[in-house]
Parts: structure tokens; C-alpha cells; sequence
């Protein structure tokens, strides 16, 4: 875009304060470097450009600000190996996964020559896995070290492990489903990231997320709880029902029963803390000034932090993840021994930081909180001193990096500490306001939940203690268990929920630092008969098993089943069984079984429209073979035709259909609430659906045109033409037929004063030019006269078949004009 443009669409007036000669260069070259970025993008950094230049009265700050975001931009886009405009859409995402994929597939058969030739495992992958690389993509890998020893050990052909992984990887390389997972992750992430780089998400303006990545999350949301309330969960063997919605209620997906054992884990520790003798602090860890894109002042709004690199909520959340880890590192190799919880929140700009609540030893509490302290304050120490020859009296030295309080039991509990934020990060519940987002709670929750699903961040995550699984699985039994003495103890403890009960749960299931593996009740798990899609073995929770026996104690019930309620079945009548007989004689089910799913295009996805007949006519063909290649029966299709959406799972994807005028749309799009009974507000689709219209429309028009001529000419009679025709069909055969009569009669009207045009020819007494095919092209019919002599009137030849005009052949006619004109 040009400075125009810009300027336009940013809504700035550039005269009022670009004036001088200097300002009036920098704005040619804040227009210049913003030009090769996105059209949003672009205009929001050059509004702000203009905002700050404005506020400061001064061209460097600004271009210094200008110059970084732009540079920070410019390495996001640059990160994929195609223009980043390739990927805007689903349908472009889906193009790219299926190319991508592709050229994986390409290298694994040049290599292999399609299966005949034997390569190493570790080659193949690697050579396999470079186009991913040129994306930062790839699947989970094995630990390859020692691997060439391995090999030539022979340990490999005993445990057949590393190659079952490796061929796992190849398989997710070269899956088109595995690559557009990826894509929308990807794409998803990028655009988050760059609301975050031109203070899209901040406080005052979106807080936490931007607007468009919360407004996609709840759309998620929306979808899966119409899908969640449309389903049931059956198992037909022991004759249960249950409606899905319900049993998702049941569990911790339900944001108040999530928070409940949050809640009575945390007070579990606390009591068990106090009955040992620990002592508990609170602790608020923030990653440094560089992963912090906008910062808020003393007196409330928020500005942009000059010592931004580029991170985004991704990066800093690893950063933090790393200097944990030397942590717990340091307090394994120094004998310290920890427990408690850590919660993961956003500041207002989505730069996470952490709230721990840790219990030690009164004797060690000092020396670990000095280590977590060195590896908070590792980098970028210089953050933390006064600027130089200032004195600050607000000066806090590490504290705005990391921050501490000891719990006191006079002031208040541990777990009152850390209610708060559990309950800010969950669903607001009792939470007033919301400072940092200045907000309310509840609103300031939703903004986090939208944020933790776009950056994958895991918000709460205990540290110490036994596994939650297990305590889940054992209050799923609700008999004693007289056989096993250790199971009933721990069944016991984990049948309730309370405090108390977590307490004792822990002192059954080895106390608070027993490892894993020595925990004497176990996960019991089985291997599935049938693989994933990647042909890996899968394993399923069964139930429980002490370590002593390893007798496995069941709590889960097989042969569930997660399909749409009886009740809602249609009772289909005569006309309609007549329909399915001829759907499903109408596609042969063995030789399409291996067909292809449908490409996304509106060429084989747009078919005509069902009509229930008995017989079966030839676009109804076309739309049953499409609906059978996108999953569908022939409930679905009756369903469509009354005008409902499907919602269909095609290679794990969901795919959400409808019939609109006798069109087949496809679309991953799901519809919002309000659209449940109106026609599909997908502006993708809309436009594609125009298009069409429009192009079928065209193509009426041009049949219709030459049909009218003849109508015109007295070869076609109009009633006939007209009454196999539908009223909107008819209606524009009208129109064209109108038209033509109009066109008919000017060019009558015309003859007489309009003399055809003549090319430039070159004549000789010796020769006379046959100019019939000429004339073709330059006359038109109506101009062409037949003549009442068959012979010309000139030359005596026979014109009775060849064009003439006033009696003469073409050839003597054009003489004589070009000779008298």
C-alpha cells in the first residue's frame, strides 16, 4: 500500500503534524517499511506510528518502535518457506497439507524405490523429514542416541521398538491430516501472535487474547456443546444410558469440578504440610523484560515495552519451563525435598508467569528459596537496576522478577493464598474484579481459557504427591475390594472428597516423595485389538492393580458406544423406503469403498437437489455418490433435504454439510446458534455459493438466448418451449426472449442506413476476389438479401447458392463499390 492509502485507511490527517522536512521524510519511510506487510497489520502499526509521533513531538523514539515491530513481523512472516497468504484460508490450509504431504510421500518412495529397496531407518527419516523442517514441524521422535551401536549389536532385530517409532513418524509425515493439524496450529498461533506485536492484546484493549482468537474459541465451544447435547453414551450389553452432556458435567472438564478438586488437592497438601511440619511459601516468578510486548504504567494504561524481542506466550512459557527444571534439578542433587502446586496465568499482554505455592523444611526453606531465586534472576539482570545516576525509592531489586511470601497460619491458610488464582484461571468464580484485565471475573476467565487453548498452556500442574489418575480411577469402584488389602486402603481414602480424604490418600499411596514406579497401586492398562491410523498400538485405561499381585481390578465397563438418541429416529414412510432401496442400489458399495474422499471444490460438492421419486434421476445419482464419498447414509440425506446441517467425521476431521438450492456445500465452519434454522452464514461459502449462482445463471442465459432465436425464425414454437420449463426458468426465458425481439427489430430497422464494413482488399481487371467468406464473418444474416434471379447480375454466375446482395455475387458487388464509391 502507498502512503495514501495508509494514511485513509487509518483514519490519520498527516498534515497536522508531519510539517517540517524531516517529519515529512520519516513519514515517506514509516509508509515504505510497512508496505510489505499484511494489509491490517500495516494499517494498525502505522496508526500508532502516527499516534505516538503526535504524543512525543519527536521523530526517534518512535522510528526506533517502528523499526523493531516491523523487524519482529517481518521474521514471523519469513518463517514459512510460502507467502503467508497461502495459508489465510481453510480451504488454501487443506491445499498446502495435501502438497506437503505429498512431496514427504515423493521422497519415501525415490528412496525406497516404492517399497523394493531397503534403507536405514534413521536415513529414511531424516530425508523424509525435510520438508517439515522448512516448516519448524515434527512428530514425536525416539531418543536416537547410541542408536548406530544399537544397530550393529543387533539389539534392534530383538526389540523391534525404535523401528515401530520411526515408522510412527514417517507415517504422521506423510499424512495430509497430520500436516493440516499442524497448518491450522501454526496459522492459528501466527495471527495471535501478531495481534500481540501491534497491541491488539493488552489491557484497555483485549486483554489476555485478542478479539478475533476469543471469538474462535467460543465458536468451538458453541459447536461442542450442540454436538455434546445431540449425542448419547450407550452400552447396549449392560443395557446403560446416558446422555454425553451429562457425563462431560460429571467429569473435570466441567470447570466447577475441576476447580472443587483443585481445591481439595491443595487443602490435602496443606493439612498433611502442617501434620509434617513444613512450612509453605508463596511465590510469583515473571520471565524477563524482553518477553514482555506491552507493559502497563504506575497510573494505569499500558505502553509498549522498547526492549521487546519478538517472543511470543510459546516461548516465554518454555523459558520458564527451563529455569524450573535447574531448579529441581538443584534441589534433587542438594537433597530438597518439595511439594505443592503451580498456577500458569497471563499478564494483560499473554506473557504468562507462575504462582507456586511450595512446602520445605523449615531448614532448607532459606537455602531453596536463594536457588529458585538465582535461576529467576539468571538473564538479564541489568532489567533490575536503577537507570544510571537515578535513585529510585521504588527501586524493589529482584522483586518485579521474582516476588515471595512465607505463609503465615495466624494470617490466613496456604490454600487461601492460591484460591484466588485457581479461581481467576478457571471460571471467575467469586473473583469480583479482575485487575490486571480490569474486567470482571468472570469475563477476565473466559478471556484465559480462550488464551490457554490458542497457546496449549498448561495452567495447573501439581508438584509432588501421588498421581490424580489413579485417585480418579479408585472412586470410580464402589465395593470393597476383599481380596486386596492395599487396593481397599486406597479405595477407601480416595471415596470422598475432601481434604482429609487426600491426606490419607497420600500416606497409602507411599507418602508425598515415593517414586512413581514404587507406588503401591498401579495404573492397569491394555492394548487395543486395532491400531490408530499411524498403525501404532494403542493402550486403554482398564483400572487399578497393586504392585504385590498385579491383579487387575476393572473400573470401566466395556462396549460404550457414543451415538444419537433412539427417540430421534425418524420412522421413514413408503415413499421414502422406496428412496433408500434405490440409494443403495444405486452405489456400488464394494467398489467405492475404496474411493477417495471428495477434493473441496465446488465443482463435484454443488449437485442437484434430492427429490424423493421412486426413480432415481441422474443429478440424484451424482448427489448419492458425493454424499456416500463425504460419510453420509441415506437418513442424512433425507435430513438435508428438510433443510438440517450435517455434521460429518471425515479422516478425523469434522465436516458440516448443507443443501442450499439444490446445492451440496461443504464446510469445517461450524454454524453459530442463531443460524440453527436459517440458511448457513459462512462468508466463504456465501461467496462461493454467489459464484456459482452467477455462473449458472450465465450459462442459462447464452442456452436460452439461442433458443429464443429460433423461436424468432419460426423453428421452435414458444408454447412447447416454454412448458417443461420451472416458473423462475420460464421467467428468464421470457427476459431473453424479450430481449431478442428487441434486438430483431432494431437491426431491421437499421438495414436500410447501415452499410456493412469492408476490409482493405486489393483488386485487378484480371482478377475478381472471392469475398464469401469474408462477408460471413463482417455481415450479419439480416443484412444478407436473398435475391429473386438465381444468376448475378454482372457476371452471370449462379448465386444461388452463395451469399449476394442486390442480385450480384459478392465479388462484383465489392468491385463495383470500391470502384464507385
Amino acid at each position: 500500500m502507498n502512503l495514501e492509502d495508509l494514511t485513509r485507511k487509518a483514519g490519520v490527517n498527516t498534515s497536522a503534524f508531519f510539517t517540517t522536512f524531516h517529519a515529512k521524510a520519516d513519514l515517506a519511510w514509516s509508509a515504505k517499511l510497512v508496505a510489505d506487510l499484511p494489509e491490517h497489520v500495516a494499517v494498525t502499526l502505522f496508526g500508532q506510528y502516527c499516534y505516538k509521533r503526535r504524543a512525543l513531538n519527536s521523530g526517534r523514539s518512535p522510528n526506533i518502535w517502528l523499526r523493531k515491530r516491523v523487524k519482529t513481523l517481518t521474521e514471523m512472516v519469513n518463517q514459512f518457506p510460502i507467502p503467508i497468504f497461502h495459508i489465510n484460508t481453510e480451504d488454501r490450509r487443506q491445499a498446502i497439507a495435501t502438497e506437503w504431504a505429498d512431496r514427504c510421500t515423493d521422497v519415501l518412495n525415490n528412496m525406497t524405490d516404492y517399497g523394493n529397496k531397503q534403507v536405514d531407518a534413521l536415513e529414511l527419516l531424516l530425508a523424509v523429514k525435510e520438508p517439515a523442517d522448512q516448516w519448524g514441524f515434527c512428530p514425536v521422535l525416539p531418543n536416537f542416541k547410541g542408536y548406530a551401536q544399537n544397530k550393529h549389536d543387533g539389539y534392534f532385530d530383538s526389540d523391534s521398538s525404535m523401528y515401530d517409532k520411526i515408522a510412527g513418524a514417517i507415517a504422521r509425515l506423510t499424512d495430509e491430516n497430520w500436516w493440516l493439524r499442524k497448518l491450522n496450529k501454526t496459522h492459528r498461533r501466527y495471527e495471535e501472535h501478531t495481534a500481540i506485536v501491534v497491541g491488539k492484546v493488552r489491557s484497555g484493549v483485549s486483554p489476555y487474547v485478542s478479539n478475533h482468537a476469543f471469538k474462535e474459541w467460543q465458536q468451538r465451544k458453541q459447536a461442542a456443546k450442540l454436538w455434546l447435547n445431540e449425542m448419547q453414551v450407550v452400552n447396549d450389553e449392560y443395557g446403560l444410558e446416558l446422555s454425553l452432556a451429562d457425563a462431560v458435567a460429571a467429569s473435570v472438564a466441567n470447570p466447577e469440578v475441576r476447580r472443587a478438586e483443585l481445591m481439595m488437592r491443595m487443602r490435602g497438601f496443606e493439612d498433611l504440610a502442617t501434620e509434617q511440619g513444613y512450612v509453605g511459601e508463596f511465590y510469583t516468578w515473571t520471565a524477563p523484560s524482553r518477553y514482555h510486548s506491552w507493559k502497563k504504567s504506575i497510573k494505569g494504561p499500558s505502553y509498549s515495552n522498547k526492549k521487546y524481542d519478538g517472543a511470543n506466550p510459546s516461548d516465554t512459557q518454555a523459558y520458564l519451563c527451563s529455569q524450573w527444571a535447574k531448579c529441581r534439578a538443584k534441589f534433587a542433587r542438594e537433597d530438597i525435598e518439595v511439594f505443592g502446586f503451580r498456577v500458569v496465568e497471563p499478564h494483560h499482554d499473554g506473557t504468562p508467569h507462575w504462582h507456586l505455592l511450595l512446602f520445605f523444611k523449615p531448614e532448607q526453606l532459606r537455602y531453596a528459596r536463594s536457588i529458585m531465586r538465582s535461576y529467576a534472576l539468571e538473564h538479564d539482570k541489568h532489567d533490575l537496576a536503577p537507570a544510571k545516576g537515578k535513585k529510585s525509592l521504588r527501586h524493589q531489586g529482584y522483586k518485579p522478577r521474582f516476588d515471595f511470601k512465607t505463609i503465615d497460619p495466624d494470617k490466613g491458610s496456604a490454600t487461601g493464598y492460591i484460591a484466588k488464582y485457581i479461581a481467576k484461571n478457571i471460571d471467575g468464580f467469586q473473583v469480583d474484579d479482575d485487575f490486571e484485565a480490569e474486567t470482571n471475573g468472570k469475563h477476565g476467565a473466559q478471556n484465559v481459557a480462550a488464551w490457554s487453548s490458542t497457546w496449549s498452556i498448561r495452567q495447573f500442574q501439581q508438584i509432588g504427591g501421588p498421581s490424580i489418575t489413579v485417585w480418579r480411577e479408585l472412586r470410580r469402584l464402589r465395593e470393597a475390594i476383599d481380596f486386596d488389602d492395599v487396593v481397599e486402603r486406597a479405595r477407601c481414602a480416595a471415596d470422598g472428597n475432601s481434604s482429609e480424604n487426600w491426606k490419607r490418600y497420600v500416606d497409602v499411596m507411599g507418602g508425598l516423595y515415593c517414586k512413581r514406579a514404587d507406588r503401591p497401586v498401579q495404573l492397569a492398562k491394555s492394548i487395543q485389538d486395532n491400531t490408530n491410523v499411524y498403525g501404532e498400538e494403542v493402550s486403554k485405561i482398564m483400572g487399578v492393580m497393586s504392585q504385590e499381585n498385579h491383579t487387575t481390578i476393572n473400573t470401566r465397563l466395556e462396549g460404550w458406544e457414543i451415538r444419537k438418541p433412539q427417540a430421534d429416529m425418524y420412522v421413514p414412510t413408503s415413499d421414502e423406503r422406496a428412496f433408500d432401496v434405490a440409494f443403495d442400489l444405486s452405489v456400488d458399495l464394494d467398489s467405492k469403498s475404496g474411493d477417495s474422499c471428495a477434493p473441496w471444490s465446488s465443482d463435484n460438492n454443488c449437485t442437484d437437489s434430492i427429490k424423493t421419486n421412486k426413480k432415481i434421476a441422474k443429478g440424484d445419482q451424482l448427489l448419492i455418490i458425493e454424499g456416500r464419498k463425504l460419510g453420509l447414509d441415506n437418513e442424512d440425506l433425507k435430513r438435508l433435504r428438510a433443510g438440517s446441517i450435517i455434521n460429518s467425521v471425515v479422516n478425523g476431521h469434522d465436516q458440516y454439510i448443507s443443501l442450499r438450492q439444490g446445492m451440496l456445500f461443504v464446510s469445517r465452519r461450524p454454524p453459530n446458534s442463531h443460524q440453527a434454522h436459517s440458511d448457513w452464514d459462512d462468508p466463504a461459502l456465501n461467496s462461493q455459493f454467489e459464484a456459482f449462482t452467477r455462473a449458472s445463471i450465465n450459462a442459462n442465459k447464452q442456452v436460452l438466448n439461442a433458443q429464443a432465436w429460433r423461436v424468432v425464425d419460426k423453428l421452435l414454437d414458444v408454447d412447447v418451449w416454454l412448458q417443461d420449463m420451472s416458473p423462475d426458468m420460464a421467467k428468464l426465458a421470457l427476459e431473453q426472449l424479450q430481449h431478442v425481439v428487441d434486438l430483431n427489430k432494431s437491426e431491421r430497422y437499421a438495414d436500410k442506413y447501415v452499410e456493412p464494413s469492408k476490409e482493405n482488399t486489393t483488386f485487378t481487371r484480371d482478377h475478381k476476389p472471392d469475398l464469401s467468406n469474408w462477408l460471413n464473418k463482417a455481415v450479419p444474416e439480416s443484412h444478407q438479401h436473398p435475391s429473386i434471379n438465381s444468376t448475378c447480375s454482372a457476371c452471370k454466375c449462379d448465386i444461388t447458392t452463395q451469399p449476394q446482395i442486390v442480385g450480384m455475387c459478392m465479388s462484383c458487388h465489392d468491385i463495383s463499390a470500391f470502384i464507385y464509391a
